[in-house]
């Protein structure tokens, strides 16, 4: 379970967050994992409780994704971040957790909305000077000082 707790690094944020990166990249991020409807079928898929369980824990993470980058204000994107966060595992536990991997949901939030989508609170306002070495102009996008 390293790379949750790799995803909530300053790290992890500046590429997550780099230039040409909006709330429309990270979405599309979002969507890309579609774990909970792999587990649900892994966990007896073909019972409409655990189909239903894998759609909503992945419709709640698009959702979430969505509210999240919608924060301009990083510590205001943090806070909503972890409330997602706590959201997701809310609605796993009354759903019934997954079988196979009781953990999954909890995990799966912590890597995605309290680390990518409000990674950016992680960053100081004046990030690592790029590559060049020079020092970095501005802040981060999305965020304020």
């Amino acid at each position: 379970m390293g790379w949750a707790w790799c995803n909530n690094t300053p790290a992890a944020a500046r590429w997550y967050h780099r230039d040409g990166q909006g709330a429309a990249q990270h979405l599309v991020f979002s969507a890309g994992h579609l774990h909970p409807v792999l587990l649900a079928w892994l966990d007896g898929g073909a019972q409409r409780h655990r189909l239903r369980w894998g759609l909503a824990l992945y419709g709640y993470l698009l959702a979430a994704t969505a509210v999240v980058t919608a924060c301009s204000d990083r510590r205001a994107r943090r806070a909503v971040g972890l409330a997602t966060t706590v959201g997701g595992v809310l609605l796993d536990r009354a759903l019934g957790p997954s079988t196979s991997a009781p953990w999954f949901a909890p995990v799966f939030y912590v890597k995605l909305l309290a680390g990518h989508a409000a990674g950016a609170a992680l960053l100081p306002a004046d990030p690592l000077p790029p590559s060049g070495g020079q020092a970095a102009q501005g802040t981060v996008r999305g965020s304020n000082p």
